[in-house]
């Protein structure tokens, strides 16, 4: 018997890289995340890398929207996404943020770069950067082979 030995390619964890919204406006981000990690706490922090980000606002690992400041979390377990909000946007928010997965070890984390820009505030329609969502995941390769008999 023959086996083929092959590395999958998978995400635990994604989302947009990047973000706009404008100054005094809102922005949502959501972030996709493998079932696996249901039941474990997320976050969102900000910092230029995942050493020295300050966690902004975190679950508590239930599916209840938690509020701090001005930025909201809220996770769906079902569909195995939690949705970060970040209201009355300032040009001091403009920076590097991420979403993350509190776990033993190493967090699993994911970089999105927000900026602020210019502009009016539709107090209507809050921007949405979840249309697109899709089309921006990074999927990186895991840390693991797939045997597969032939």
């Amino acid at each position: 018997m023959k086996a083929i030995l092959s590395f999958a390619g998978c995400w635990a964890l994604t989302g947009p890289r990047e973000v706009s919204g404008p100054l005094g406006g809102s922005v949502s981000v959501q972030c996709q995340y493998d079932e696996w990690y249901q039941n474990y706490e997320k976050y969102w922090c900000k910092g230029k890398d995942r050493f020295s980000c300050s966690i902004a606002v975190q679950t508590n690992s239930s599916e209840a929207e938690v509020v701090k400041d001005r930025v909201s979390i809220q996770d769906n377990h079902t569909q195995f996404t939690f949705t970060v909000t970040m209201g009355s946007l300032a040009l001091g928010d403009q920076d590097s943020y991420w979403c993350g997965i509190e776990k033993s070890g190493f967090d699993k984390m994911f970089a999105v770069n927000v900026s602020v820009f210019p502009g009016k505030q539709n107090t209507h329609q809050p921007v949405s950067l979840a249309e697109d969502f899709t089309s921006q995941f990074n999927t990186q390769p895991c840390a693991g082979f797939v045997i597969k008999p032939e």
